[in-house]
């Protein structure tokens, strides 16, 4: 059973996304991988912007329906490979989840929202750090995999495949180039003693606003059975100070 719970996932990641388009003509043209991504920094402030961010600090909101959020969030980037998610809950404790070079950063108090309705955290956190990636060396290929639309817009669909962990699957708008959805394995274990369960988690990136020289997305919708989870970015602060301590374990 676990084994076959992570084999369908993982085949979910790799099947091409072609398949669950529409019935229409598929946009032709032939494009890069490397030239899609060259886009995609060129949309969302340039190469030079991105390279010279040195820490990110945003704050904001999340919940099912931002009338009423469930709570609010942290996110703390430091170049070139440092970050950690805090999440605070509501009537709950806080969450941490992160990594600093290869060591993950996952931290909790005794009810902290390690996950929310089968959502884990690090897939949220993995979405945030994505918008500022402009170093791909931390993957071991990165491919075009096929054309598909997402919310009525054709895409451009990338694989991901990282030196460890599992592949990912993201989406690029076919006119702009902005990162428009992000297919990721979720891995958990119920208790220590259960078996790993894994299965695809889908991701949406929207409403795209200029956040001083970076244009970021001001909601991620993280698709679930009871509707979309959604992380609403409210502030942004570049380039400050960001205490080490932050990113402890």
């Amino acid at each position: 059973m676990k084994r076959t719970a992570i084999f369908l996932a993982l085949i979910f990641l790799c099947l091409s996304p072609s398949i669950f388009a529409q019935k229409t003509v598929t946009p032709t043209g032939s494009i890069s991988a490397a030239k899609i991504l060259e886009g995609n920094l060129a949309a969302t402030g340039g190469l030079d912007a991105h390279k010279a961010l040195s820490t990110l600090n945003a704050t904001g909101v999340f919940g099912f329906s931002l009338r009423h959020p469930l709570g609010d969030y942290m996110f703390s980037y430091k170049a070139p490979a440092t970050d950690v998610l805090e999440v605070q809950m509501i009537s709950h404790g806080s969450s941490w989840t992160g990594r600093r070079d290869d060591h993950l950063i996952r931290r909790s108090t005794i009810e902290g929202a390690e996950m929310i309705n089968g959502a884990g955290m690090e897939i949220v956190e993995e979405c945030l750090r994505s918008l500022l990636e402009w170093d791909i060396h931390d993957y071991s290929k990165i491919e075009l995999i096929g054309r598909a639309q997402v919310e009525k817009r054709w895409a451009f669909v990338l694989r991901f495949t990282p030196k460890k962990g599992d592949p990912q699957v993201r989406y690029y708008d076919m006119e702009n180039f902005l990162l428009l959805r992000m297919d990721q394995v979720q891995r958990f274990r119920e208790a220590k003693d259960l078996p790993e369960m894994a299965y695809a988690v889908t991701s949406y990136f929207q409403d795209y606003r200029q956040y001083g020289a970076l244009k970021l997305p001001q909601h991620i919708a993280v698709s679930r059975s009871i509707g979309d989870l959604i992380f609403e970015l409210g502030s942004v602060k570049t380039n400050v100070e960001i205490p080490e301590s932050v990113f402890r374990d």
